[in-house]
């Protein structure tokens, strides 16, 4: 019984830690970077993605990489503190790969954090309000 019971809490634990994406279709990004031999790193190349626009500052970007399988690389990026009245944050993982000068994006996925009082706080995809 007791094993039992301690199953059903780590289920009940490990289910609801899980973070919620939004899961984008990489194509148009990899048509618009098929032929670009000038993005070096995977932070180059997620900060093209994210293309924070001018008009809204210089944005703090928390950019972490690592290597994963068979050449892939996950990279995730955090903007932090946005100048909006409802979202405060914005993460954006992908999964790609640099083959000679060339990348290849597998995977993109999106999430947001709202400021106290417009909704979510922890990571989701449910839009502030």
């Amino acid at each position: 019984m007791k094993r039992i019971f301690g199953f059903l809490i780590s289920i009940i634990f490990l289910t609801s830690c899980s973070e919620n994406f939004d899961i984008k279709d990489p194509a148009e990004f990899n048509k618009k970077i098929e032929t670009r031999t000038d993005i070096a790193t995977s932070e180059q190349l997620i900060e093209f993605y994210y293309n924070h626009p001018p008009n809204e500052g210089t944005p703090e970007l928390e950019i972490e990489s690592k290597e994963l399988r068979n050449g892939l690389i996950e990279v995730t990026l955090i903007h932090d503190g946005q100048e909006d009245d409802s979202q405060r944050a914005t993460k954006i993982v992908m999964t790609a790969e640099l083959t000679g000068k060339k990348w290849t994006v597998h995977e993109i996925k999106t999430n947001r954090k709202c400021w106290d009082g417009r909704g979510h706080t922890d990571w989701g995809t449910e839009w502030c309000n």
